[in-house]
């Protein structure tokens, strides 16, 4: 303990508190100066935040397959190169601070951008290299004067630290005006690194406010270096979170999507459209609905006579035209095989009919590569209204029937549920 009775100041809250696991130098008020044992306790922060950034290299090792989690690697080396420059000042004496500071600037600097680099990359963003080069000679220029020249440590600070957060904020504002996932996740991590960087441009000032009396020379051994080492520690570890987490959910998702896509047309898969199906049938205000399925006509030829490359060809167009030919909220599945199957909202049979004769003519316009000049793709189509969730299994068997009907009258045909039609049975 500092002082007995009410604590004075910040160091006699931190006495009174019980931490007594900080230095107690750190309690001897503003000027001290670290003991060789202190110096050491002071490396403790930059090791945990090289350990994070080994942390972020592991996960991205995991996950190195994955092109878009490269900006892991990034964040990992903003964080290395800021550490080394904590652990290095944390071991250096005032005169030496002015000496090496053009140097410990150049790594501050690099882990600085490397870290906007690295949330610029995972939003697809610029982190604006040729102005943050411009920033770093700026500063380091001013910290080269400040140092060799004139001895002011407060002036190179205030000089580092505004060139740290100008840094930090550059991609920032390409990110915040983009459409963006809203989740919460997403939005933490987005303001998290804007209010470090904010915090980071007026640390000194907001530091000197809670440390008074402090003086230049007395600030590499002071509460403000225990400061800036624990604020830093704080954000290292909440946005390492918030970033792992992020991964985690961006992995969930992806296998959640190779889950429920065809690998070879990205159409949804059965049991994807069985289980999207069911949200859009509970929602009435999305009715009436009619299921479309269609078939490749003679497709087996197409595999035996040109090759199952110029197959898989025919499929993607198929599946091309079908996406370009419904609105946003409809479902595209291939179901397997050369079978597909639609399921359309705000739709009457007579909409439906108009999706599909639309599809016929695109397809009839289109040409295949791999398949001879002239030769071109048909697909039969059955269509047939889904009262509901429970209907859907019964409209699916019901359109596939009239999918055989169309074959059986020669293929390249549309058969819709006349007598649903004639009933005006459209929607519930």
């Amino acid at each position: 303990m500092c002082l007995w009775g009410w604590p004075h100041g910040l160091s006699g809250w931190v006495a009174a508190l019980g931490y007594t696991c900080l230095p107690s130098s750190f309690c001897a008020g503003p000027a001290s100066v670290f003991s060789l044992p202190d110096r050491y306790f002071a490396l403790l922060v930059p090791l945990c935040v090289l350990l994070l950034a080994a942390a972020l290299v592991v996960c991205w090792g995991v996950l190195r397959q994955q092109r878009q989690q490269r900006y892991l690697l990034w964040l990992a080396a903003g964080y290395a190169l800021s550490a080394i420059g904590l652990g290095w000042q944390s071991l250096l004496d005032s005169a030496q601070f002015a000496f090496w500071a053009p140097v410990t600037g150049v790594l501050y600097l690099g882990g600085a951008w490397s870290l906007a680099r690295g949330i610029a990359g995972r939003y697809g963003k610029s982190a604006h290299p040729r102005t943050a080069l411009l920033i770093a000679m700026v500063v380091l220029a001013a910290l080269y004067y400040y140092g060799h020249v004139q001895d002011r440590l407060l002036v190179r600070m205030h000089w580092l630290n505004a060139g740290l957060g100008l840094m930090q904020i550059l991609p920032m504002r390409g990110i915040l005006r983009s459409q963006l996932p809203g989740n919460r996740l997403e939005r933490a991590l987005r303001m998290s690194f804007l209010l470090f960087a904010c915090y980071t441009m007026v640390r000194p000032l907001l530091i000197m406010l809670l440390v008074p009396g402090l003086q230049g020379n007395d600030i590499p051994r002071s509460g403000y270096w225990l400061i800036t080492l624990a604020g830093t520690l704080l954000f290292a570890l909440w946005f390492t979170m918030l970033v792992v987490a992020c991964t985690v959910r961006d992995v969930f998702a992806q296998l959640h999507e190779e889950r429920s896509r065809d690998p070879l047309t990205r159409l949804l898969n059965r049991r994807a459209f069985m289980e999207t199906a069911e949200g859009v049938l509970r929602d009435r205000r999305s009715g009436p609905w009619a299921v479309v399925v269609g078939d490749i006509d003679h497709f087996k030829q197409v595999n035996d006579n040109w090759g199952h490359a110029c197959g898989d060809r025919v499929l993607q167009q198929i599946s091309l035209v079908l996406q370009q030919q419904v609105r946003q909220g409809d479902l595209v599945a291939r179901f397997g095989g050369e079978e597909f199957v639609l399921l359309l909202q705000r739709a009457s049979l007579l909409d439906a009919e108009s999706v599909v004769q639309r599809v016929r003519q695109q397809l009839d316009s289109s040409d295949v590569p791999g398949l001879p000049n002239g030769r071109r793709v048909t697909v039969s189509f059955g269509i047939a209204p889904v009262q509901s969730l429970e209907h859907l299994s019964k409209a699916l068997s019901r359109a596939d029937a009239l999918l055989y009907e169309a074959k059986q009258a020669g293929r390249n045909r549309v058969r819709v549920d006349a007598e649903a039609q004639a009933a005006g049975m459209v929607a519930p």
